[in-house]
């Protein structure tokens, strides 16, 4: 009997493995689900929530601004480790530079506010837009990002 289930316990474990996997690519209900980090602002309008919003990024080392009606792209050079992870040793030795961008929206909301949302990518394949490749961060990796956003609702109470 226990020769039997040894033969099944591999494609079990991989059934099994490949279940964890599906669900975890999966989003689980809720209308903001995709939403990466947000916060709601109430009682001011969207011109002061982009002018608190670039005074936040560009003191956290970040260039960019509006990219058009409510919303805003902002992006930085991302570490010298990442730039090594995610381009390859021989490229990042040779000057390749990974981005760090954020890509900000406001969605106007009942009652006088605003929602102020981002998502992040590392974008990889140099400045030209045509070879780059941007890849969103996975939800886990949303704290700084959030923070940021935090920082934004502080300076505008």
């Amino acid at each position: 009997m226990l020769f039997k289930l040894g033969r099944f316990l591999p494609a079990a474990l991989s059934c099994l493995l490949l279940a964890l996997v599906a669900a975890g690519c999966s989003t689980p209900g809720g209308a903001n689900s995709g939403v990466f980090a947000s916060v709601t602002i109430k009682n001011h309008s969207a011109e002061e929530i982009s002018a608190a919003t670039a005074q936040v990024f560009a003191a956290d080392g970040y260039a960019g601004g509006p990219s058009g009606s409510g919303q805003m792209v902002f992006q930085k050079a991302a570490s010298r480790g990442t730039s090594f992870a995610r381009e390859g040793l021989v490229s990042a030795g040779y000057g390749a530079q990974t981005i760090n961008r954020v890509k900000l929206n406001m969605v106007e909301l009942p009652a006088n506010s605003y929602r102020l949302e981002c998502t992040a990518y590392m974008v990889t394949g140099g400045d030209d837009p045509f070879f780059q490749n941007e890849v969103p961060l996975a939800h886990i990796r949303k704290g700084p990002y959030q923070s940021l956003l935090d920082k934004v609702k502080k300076q505008l109470n």
